[in-house]
């Protein structure tokens, strides 16, 4: 019966291969244009480097050590020159070449080994004759983005492969290249972009971006200065993002949701948007309507910047009952005439400000008042985005019995949380692998945070600008208007209908 299942092998069958008598001129032959065909490939990708190789041997067999010397002044010069000319232009040739020379001398050589310790090699089965050998696949570097503080690979994945795959091994990439961080990013199908972090641009903090004299030129080679608008409500500058660009926060239909334990940073989150929103304030194309249940300890410094302030429950109740009669008539007026409120000097942009969203949602005791916040709040975060009317809500805890309809915000930042399960509820399922590790925020960073928004699929790590008691006086003296508390310039009036047009 053994014999008929075929569990009993076959017996070996003794075979010799045969043997072919190769020329030494053949073999040699082969050999030169294996070398040949590694040096093409060698030059066509470091064009830059062999030209400089050989620039500098050509100087040195003619003019000596002198000339070489005369040749490195004269590039210094043309460099400084050139940066002193277009510093943007040099800066991405600086960048450029940056991320080609780590190439070569971090990852090009420790790239195999880390492949193959960290399983991201694939090992193929390939028959030698009689016995059976295993060639090793290994991902390609396809791009090299470099700068001051991070480097970016863009790297082909082998079939089989996802970036969830590579995200496991973050941390080993991390430690096998020297590096602070280590992110993976989802491409264009097949590639990922891995970014190690050699120095995080959040650590100490970010001063706030002047407004009201934006440069066309980048200061610092950073990217921070470049097209800054004062009045760009749809990404308001507020911070500065972990790749050194500037953290623009959009508010033109969108609202955002500021989650983070006690001293986590939302109140410069707060300010640094009435900030970014001031010289739309000072321009009449922007209302802020502000609520703070703390009794206005935090934001009543910024009063003459507010056209509505409220600080008890039943005056913000009053304030979001009339939002929501402003949202309503502007729905009615543009009906047929556009999708998206302009803001405009007679129809200004209505940002509803709320410190703490808790105090109206879980810790109001009169059942009337919470009634009445109940039902506004929703509404306005379900319909306010299109007319023009949107909130900006700071809260501690993001569970779903204290704010159950965080879910309508489209923008969420996510800052310093006690669990790592609270990233999960304030961004989204996966956030946190994904790389959105807000619960290992250090103390001593306020501000420092992750932001995602709809359509987005990785998290963004970002630090709010901070924002201290001397800035937020220049800000009053600068935007503040001295607004009527009936709400003039909004088109709102204490009126029968609710609305002045």
């Amino acid at each position: 019966m053994a014999r008929i299942n075929g569990s009993r092998p076959f017996p070996d069958v003794p075979t010799r291969h045969p043997k072919v008598d190769v020329p030494l001129w053949m073999l040699l032959v082969g050999l030169a244009g294996r070398m040949f065909a590694h040096l093409v490939v060698f030059l066509v990708r470091h064009p830059v480097a062999v030209g400089v190789l050989l620039a500098v041997l050509v100087v040195r067999d003619r003019l000596g050590l002198v000339g070489l010397g005369l040749l490195a002044a004269g590039l210094l010069l043309v460099a400084v020159a050139w940066r002193l000319a277009h510093r943007r232009s040099f800066t991405l040739l600086a960048r450029w070449a940056s991320g080609r020379l780590r190439l070569l001398i971090v990852y090009r050589w420790r790239w195999r080994p880390v492949m193959v310790h960290t399983g991201l090699a694939i090992r193929v089965p390939t028959s030698n004759g009689d016995r059976v050998a295993f060639a090793e696949t290994f991902p390609r570097i396809r791009q090299v983005r470099s700068d001051r503080w991070a480097d970016r690979l863009r790297v082909e994945l082998l079939y089989g492969q996802t970036p969830e795959l590579w995200a496991e091994q973050a941390e080993a990439l991390r430690h096998a290249f020297r590096a602070q961080a280590c992110r993976i990013r989802a491409d264009r199908v097949g590639f990922i972009w891995v970014e190690f972090t050699r120095r995080d641009p959040l650590t100490h903090p970010v001063p706030p971006v002047d407004l009201d004299n934006p440069d066309d030129e980048d200061e610092d080679g950073d990217g921070w200065d470049l097209d800054v608008c004062p009045v760009d409500l749809a990404g308001i500058p507020v911070g500065r993002r972990d790749d050194g660009q500037p953290w623009r926060l959009p508010v033109l239909g969108a609202h955002v949701l500021v989650a983070g334990a006690t001293g986590s940073g939302k109140g410069s989150v707060i300010w640094s948007t009435i900030r970014g929103l001031g010289p739309a304030v000072r321009a009449g194309l922007v209302e802020l309507w502000v609520c703070d249940p703390k009794g206005g300890m935090e934001l009543a410094f910024g009063e003459p910047m507010f056209a509505r302030f409220a600080t008890d429950t039943a005056s913000i109740a009053a304030l979001l009952d009339d939002a929501v009669t402003v949202m309503r008539n502007r729905a009615v007026w543009l009906r047929g005439v556009s999708r998206l409120h302009a803001p405009s000097v007679g129809q200004p942009l209505i940002v509803v400000i709320v410190d703490e969203l808790a105090s109206l949602t879980a810790y109001v005791t009169d059942r009337e008042v919470k009634r009445r916040l109940s039902a506004s709040l929703p509404l306005l975060l379900s319909q306010g985005r299109a007319p023009g009317v949107v909130v900006v809500g700071a809260v501690q805890d993001p569970r779903k019995e204290v704010l159950p309809f965080r879910d309508l915000f489209p923008v969420r930042v996510a800052l310093r949380m006690t669990e790592a399960d609270q990233v999960d509820l304030v961004l989204g399922g996966g956030a946190h692998a994904r790389g959105a590790w807000a619960e290992e925020i250090s103390d001593g960073m306020p501000g420092v945070g992750y932001v995602l928004a709809d359509g987005q699929t990785d998290p963004l790590r970002v630090r709010a600008s901070w924002i201290d008691d001397a800035e937020i006086a220049r800000m009053v003296r600068e935007y503040g208007q001295g607004f009527d508390r009936d709400g003039a310039g909004s088109g709102w009036t204490p009126d029968v209908d609710g609305w002045a047009a």
